[in-house]
Formats: C-alpha cells, structure tokens, sequence
C-alpha cells in the first residue's frame, strides 16, 4: 500500500479525514453524512474506496487540501469558550470561497440581464 512516512502534513490530514469519513459512513451512513455535511452519494463512492485506493488518491492528489476551512473559523476561534458549541450549531460551515470562483460569481451576478430586440 506504501508508506505514510513520506506524506506532507496536508496529505496526513486529507488521509486521516477522508478514512474517518469512510469508517463512519460505514457504522451509520445518515449520522456520518450529517456529522460531516456530506451527501449520501458521496458517503457511499467513499465507502466503496478500499484503503489502498484512498492511498493512492492521497498521494497522486499531492499538497491539495481536499477539507477547506470554516469560512469563518478566525472569528469562531477568538470567541469565549462556552460559546464555541452553541455558535458553530448556528453558523453552519460553509468553506471560504476561492478568490477565483467568486470573483467569477461576482461578474456574472452584477451583468444586467440582456434585452432582446425585435427584428
């Protein structure tokens, strides 16, 4: 299968996750895909991996983090800890959008609507 000696910190945590995910989709699909947000399809392409296979995407995936952060996650972490849980139940994650996509969103969003004209 190879060895995880070599892998970066980034595809540790891909790897760590994305096997936690497996294992507790595996024990109870409609909890772990509420746990983890994910869809059932989702739950059920990753189960269907074997560990070997998830190794080898880790590896071939490089330094890409396949888990975003919390949008807000600075602002969750300065917070007082007893308002850590009932704030992060509020604020759902949502990872920060990449400067590519929405500034792509933004151009699309903020063109006005084509007229047609009669021939």
């Amino acid at each position: 299968m190879g060895s995880i000696d070599g892998l970066s910190e980034v595809q540790m945590a891909n790897l760590c996750l994305l096997m936690t995910i497996r294992d507790c989709v595996l024990k109870n699909a409609v909890a772990a895909c509420c746990q983890f947000g994910i869809a059932e399809d989702l739950g059920q392409l990753v189960t269907a991996l074997s560990h070997a296979q998830i190794f080898s995407i880790i590896v071939n995936l490089g330094n890409e983090c396949l888990f975003l952060p919390r949008q807000n996650l600075s602002q969750l972490l300065s917070l007082p800890l007893p308002l850590l849980a009932p704030l992060f139940a509020v604020h759902p994650p949502r990872p920060a959008p990449l400067p590519e996509a929405s500034e792509a969103l933004a151009s699309t969003t903020n063109q006005a609507p084509q007229s047609r004209s009669a021939t």
